[in-house]
């Protein structure tokens, strides 16, 4: 018993060892390797949020933001942590194919908007197109861009019923909201009788405390109803 003992005590000690401390210090590297959520965003921390962010689009919302006053700067970022403002980006409209651009904009505690345009190309030969809608929810704090989120789709029609034909997807994000990261699923098209759907599940996950705990699912789609008319919709939830 004693000589097996004297073996496992050897081999343990030197598994410790090549590891370069004691287990306990192993342990606590482990648990230490994801860090807490820091616990608010501040004006100086998106500031330096928005420097390192990469492309245009996040210049343009430094600059912006640069010209609020002190008071609108606070606030601004005070609506970025709240989930309630993410919850409240809920926008539908109807239009008709083709047509150039439809949009609907909705006002939220008086600084915020929640828009969606959508455009509907149809391109082909009387009696065959190739429908193409495109649709782009945005959400603006003093009419600054936040958000956006974009999806696509492309169907092909005889008449004004849908073929099996052409289908095609897409969407696009573009976010400049430091509190939240926001990914997309893969967007997939869902027929129903003559009305096709593009669906994107948008999820919103917290950076800081003061963003909650919990992700927040969004549900864009946008519906072709055979060759004339379209539908678009952002809400909660996921599909």
């Amino acid at each position: 018993m004693r000589k097996s003992i004297t073996a496992s005590a050897i081999a343990t000690a030197a598994a410790i060892a090549l590891l370069g401390g004691t287990g306990q210090a192993f342990a606590d590297s482990q648990a230490a390797a994801k860090p807490a959520a820091p616990a608010k965003l501040t004006v100086d921390a998106y500031k330096k949020w928005l420097k390192k962010t990469p492309g245009e689009e996040a210049k343009d919302t430094l600059h912006e933001f640069n010209k609020l006053s002190a008071a609108k700067e606070k606030k601004f970022v005070a609506y970025l942590q709240d989930p309630k403002v993410l919850k409240a980006f809920v926008v539908a409209h109807s239009g008709k194919i083709p047509s150039l651009s439809y949009g609907t904009t909705v006002t939220y505690k008086k600084d915020i908007t929640f828009t969606t345009r959508t455009s509907a190309a149809a391109r082909g030969v009387e009696g065959r197109k190739t429908i193409t809608l495109t649709s782009r929810s945005i959400q603006r704090i003093f009419n600054i861009p936040v958000t956006e989120l974009s999806t696509e789709l492309t169907y092909e029609t005889k008449g004004n019923r849908i073929t099996g034909k052409g289908w095609k997807t897409s969407n696009h994000g573009s976010n400049h909201n430091a509190a939240f990261a926001i990914k997309s699923s893969k967007t997939r098209a869902v027929l129903k009788a003559n009305a096709l759907d593009g669906v994107t599940n948008w999820t919103a996950t917290p950076k800081y405390k003061s963003a909650g705990t919990k992700p927040i699912k969004k549900l864009q789609v946008v519906t072709g109803k055979g060759a004339r008319t379209h539908h678009a919709h952002i809400g909660n939830g996921s599909r």
